[in-house]
C-alpha cells in the first residue's frame, strides 16, 4: 500500500496499480473557509468533488454563538444537518425545529432554509450534502 498526498489534509491510499481504494482525511489540518452569506462560522469540507465525491459533499461546521446563515436554497441538492456539540435552529417557510446534540434534520431540495445557533457557546454540526447529479 502506497499512500499520496492529495488536497491539503487528504491523503489517498494506493493499492498496486495505482487505483485509489480509500481516502484518509485529517480533519484538523483541512483550511477553514467562510461560504457566502454565512456568519460567524468555519467550515471544513471534509469530502467533495476536490477528492473525486460524485455527488456527496460533507462538511465540519464550527458556530459562533451569534453564527447563522441567510435564507437560501439547494434546487439540485438535499442536506442532512447533524449536531455534534451545543444546540441551533434550522427555519424553513413553513416551520422552525431545535436541534441538540445527537440530532439532526433534513432539508428536502429546493427548500428555502436558514440555521443559526441559539446558545451562547460554539455548536458543532455536520452537514451532509447529496447532489442530484454529479459535481
Amino acid at each position: 500500500m502506497m499512500r499520496r498526498f492529495y488536497p491539503e489534509g487528504h491523503e489517498i491510499l494506493l493499492k498496486k496499480g495505482g487505483r485509489a481504494t480509500i481516502e484518509f482525511i485529517s480533519i484538523e489540518n483541512l483550511p477553514t473557509l467562510l461560504p457566502a452569506n454565512h456568519y460567524d462560522l468555519l467550515t471544513r469540507r471534509i469530502a467533495n468533488a476536490s477528492i473525486g465525491a460524485k455527488t456527496m459533499e460533507v462538511s465540519l461546521v464550527l458556530m459562533e454563538p451569534k453564527g447563522r446563515a441567510d435564507p437560501h436554497t439547494h434546487e439540485d441538492a438535499e442536506q442532512l444537518f447533524i449536531v455534534l456539540k451545543g444546540e441551533m435552529a434550522i427555519k424553513t417557510d413553513r416551520e422552525e425545529v431545535r436541534l441538540k446534540q445527537g440530532e439532526a434534520a433534513f432539508i428536502y431540495p429546493g427548500e428555502a432554509h436558514q440555521n443559526y445557533n441559539v446558545i451562547d457557546r460554539e455548536t458543532e454540526y455536520l452537514i451532509i450534502t447529496g447532489r442530484l447529479t454529479h459535481l
